[in-house]
């Protein structure tokens, strides 16, 4: 069985309790005071402190101060000694033979006498003679003036006794003498802080609760809501187990003690988040800053404030937030606004309030909303921005907020943007592109290309500056569109726009692939999808069909065709004519072609060709998997544009179809390539070169050819071209016959010639013949290459 929650990451406690019982065995008497705040597990430590007092023979005198009985007169030694009987000195003591059951009077009040405390010492002692004596006070901060004017000349008393005395004090709570609570803490041997736990702590907690291993995210969400409280943690894991919590009863009966207004000074602590000051709380509760300062304090040392005056935890914030009706919030948070408005609270406090509340018709609010989005658009806080102008448009002469709401809403939540724009102006230029995004793609010319180095300030100007990075990467300035793409992933980030991010995000994707990351090109390319549909763009649009063809061409080079396959289960049999379509069949017209559908790619790749025509324009690559003519018109275009790789690709599909004949297109895709980062081009065209030149029986420069196209494979992650790349090297033009393998073997273990036709019984002369072949076949020069050429035969 586990410790108890209020035990666990306690260990230091226990074992300094677990020494002063030792020692108080041993004659050594010690009193330990234990404190902690709400929560802390402080009844939890003495109740092990009373079991292992009771494991070691020690008698156990056990009572917790009650808060009702603070005012009866030796009410905490009453419980304490229940079993204990008295000596005879008693009679004349009317209090403590009230105290001890001896009388049936009520003891009297006042101050407490010498004979009353010699008689209670004497008692004690004669109980430690006959075995040691565990003496353990809970809320010992209730006790009553008497019996805590006791405990505080406890240490002296039990110095040399076998007595062990452990009182409990709940930090902040209501006392009812607090001088003699000092004089107890200052008398102690010993004080026992129990602070919040630590991660470590926390994570073990959840552990045992749950009963199996949890996640450091989960931890950590746990240790940010609730801390290091053991009680906290408690309710937050009922909550998350659809379990009532019991946290409210506990917080407010010990509030109602501190004072009547502190319930409500929770509530308003709760509601005023970060806007918190004495003055603010004592307005809005109604009462006196002098009056609210005690109770402030009190609740710090309970644990429930930070130094600022804030709630430490958001659990207890959350949970005194439920607590109240959703009247009594928003009229809470009204008031609160009227009240950080008079005071010069930002724009923005005040704000945040009014989101929480019903329409107050005051128009007050409308401008401090109407500010308020304004500082969050110039800070880049969009959905900010957006709540506030939201909940303007409730308020007195909001009208004419419609178009500024809709234009902050196109960064966010496009089909509520159209909406708001459309009704503030049919007109509206930014309408255009959002209905794009929504599959409603006007009759325009798309935007001309831009300067791809000139940073783009407006999500207007985005649009052409991704046109320019997509030319940078046909011309194959690879690294400069990289670069670019990546730029504007920031800018888009900071701006909080969503279809930008997902622009610049398919760009990226766009740009990795081409450089042979396609681990980061897909990754990418889902990371667009989602900010798409975190925006609410439609799953038939442009920007939806740019990021699915990068996403199924990522998967396709890496050799997932299956997975490429399902990218376009989401799409329609029939590609709606958008501007994206023939990007989108080109791609789905690739990946049927390598899933074995070749009439499905064949029609797929025939249909972007000639949307593409009906639009009057052209565009490469999608030609390459249909072959044949369809190449030397893929090379014409891509020459006449500028289009290096479309190009390079053209060029090696048609040296693959001519064979020996097509060295020398490969060897110019090759020189076109060798400037740029296409590792993965690189790696197609150096193993195409490869394999031309091994037909052409020149093997060593065919083999160097090969060795640079597995390196740059392995270099992108694609396992399926590298190992193909390594069946041609170790196959070679005919292959090695077995006899050579084995005369190979022996050579370049370092064998010579003569010891190689002794241990296989052939001729010297065989040896020599064979070793020729083996050099041919592999492309090297002598023995010393041996042993490395084998292994990439192997």
């Amino acid at each position: 069985m586990g410790a108890k929650p209020g035990l666990v990451g306690r260990d230091r406690e226990t074992t300094q309790l677990t020494r002063a019982l030792a020692a108080a065995a041993g004659g050594d008497g010690h009193l330990v005071v234990a404190t902690g705040g709400l929560g802390s597990g402080k009844t939890a430590l003495l109740t092990a402190a009373r079991e292992l007092a009771a494991e070691r023979g020690f008698t156990v005198l056990a009572a917790r101060g009650s808060y009702l009985e603070r005012e009866l007169p030796f009410g905490l030694v009453s419980r304490l000694f229940v079993c204990v009987q008295p000596g005879d000195e008693v009679q004349h003591l009317p209090r403590i033979a009230a105290a001890l059951g001896q009388s049936d009077q009520l003891a009297e009040p006042g101050p407490v006498t010498l004979p009353e405390l010699h008689v209670l010492h004497r008692a004690l002692a004669r109980m430690a003679n006959e075995r040691p004596v565990a003496i353990v006070v809970d809320d010992a901060q209730w006790a009553d003036q008497p019996s805590l004017q006791w405990l505080s000349t406890l240490p002296h008393r039990i110095e040399h006794l076998p007595v062990f005395a452990l009182a409990g004090i709940g930090a902040g709570e209501v006392c009812t003498g607090p001088q003699t609570l000092e004089e107890l803490l200052a008398a102690s041997t010993a004080e026992i802080r129990l602070d919040e736990l630590q991660l470590d702590g926390v994570r073990a907690l959840l552990e045992q609760e749950l009963g199996q291993r949890v996640d450091d995210e989960f931890a950590r969400h746990c240790h940010a809501q609730a801390g290091g409280n053991p009680l906290l943690l408690l309710n937050l894991l009922r909550a998350h187990g659809e379990t009532a919590p019991a946290l409210l009863p506990t917080v407010n009966v010990r509030l109602r003690r501190l004072a009547p207004h502190a319930p409500d000074a929770l509530h308003a602590l709760a509601v005023l988040g970060g806007e918190v000051t004495l003055p603010r709380v004592a307005e809005l509760i109604g009462t006196e800053p002098c009056e609210l300062a005690g109770t402030i304090a009190s609740l710090h040392r309970m644990g429930l404030l930070s130094a600022d005056g804030s709630l430490v935890h958001p659990l207890v914030r959350n949970t005194l937030r439920e607590e109240l009706t959703i009247t009594e919030r928003q009229d809470l948070h009204a008031a609160a606004a009227r009240l950080l408005t008079e005071t010069g609270a930002s724009a923005e406090a005040v704000a945040e309030h009014l989101t929480e509340t019903r329409p107050l018709q005051e128009e007050w609010a409308t401008e401090v909303l109407v500010s308020a989005a304004g500082r969050a658009r110039a800070r880049n806080r969009v959905t900010d921005a957006v709540r506030y102008l939201r909940r303007a448009m409730d308020e007195p002469g909001s009208q004419v907020l419609l178009a500024e709401l809709g234009e902050v809403e196109s960064y966010v939540d496009v089909p509520a943007a159209v909406d708001h724009l459309g009704e503030a102006d049919p007109a509206h230029p930014a309408l255009p592109g959002l209905l794009a995004l929504l599959g409603e793609e006007p009759e325009f010319e798309p935007d001309a290309v831009g300067d791809p180095d000139v940073v783009p300030v407006t999500p207007s100007e985005f649009e052409p500056y991704v046109k320019a990075i997509a030319l940078l990467r046909t011309r194959g300035e690879l690294t400069a569109a990289y670069a670019r793409a990546d730029r504007a992933l920031t800018i888009a980030r900071r701006w909080q726009h969503r279809p930008c991010t997902a622009a610049a995000l398919t760009a990226r994707s766009a740009c990795l692939r081409d450089l042979g990351r396609l681990a980061a090109a897909e990754s990418d390319a889902r990371e667009a999808l989602a900010a798409l549909e975190s925006c609410g763009a439609a799953r038939v649009s442009t920007p939806i069909f740019a990021a699915l063809t990068e996403l199924s061409l990522a998967l396709l080079e890496m050799g997932d065709v299956e997975m490429a396959a399902q990218v376009f289960e989401v799409m329609p049999g029939e590609v709606p004519d958008l501007f994206g379509a023939p990007a989108l069949l080109a791609a789905r017209g690739r990946v049927r072609i390598a899933a074995e559908r070749r009439k499905d790619g064949v029609r797929d790749l025939l249909d972007c060709g000639e949307r593409l025509r009906a639009r009057g324009t052209d565009t490469t690559s999608w030609r390459l998997p249909l072959g044949g003519d369809h190449l030397a018109a893929e090379e014409r275009l891509a020459r006449a544009t500028g289009a290096l790789l479309p190009l390079a690709a053209a060029l090696r599909e048609q040296g693959v179809q001519r064979g020996v004949e097509g060295v020398a297109l490969l060897e110019e895709s090759v020189a076109l390539l060798a400037p740029t980062n296409a590792l993965l081009e690189r790696a197609r065209s150096h193993f195409a070169l490869g394999r031309a030149l091994h037909l052409a029986g020149r093997v060593k420069p065919a083999r160097a050819e090969l060795r640079t196209a597995v390196d740059l494979a392995d270099d992108c992650g694609v396992e399926d071209l590298a190992e193909e790349i390594r069946q041609e090297l170790a196959a070679g033009p005919a292959g090695l016959t077995e006899s050579e393998r084995r005369v190979a073997a022996l050579a370049a273990e370092g064998k010579m010639n003569r010891e190689i036709a002794a241990a296989l019984f052939v001729q010297l002369r065989t040896v020599e013949i064979h070793l020729t072949k083996v050099y041919r076949k592999l492309g090297i020069d002598g023995r010393d290459q041996l042993a490395p050429a084998l292994r990439l035969a192997s």
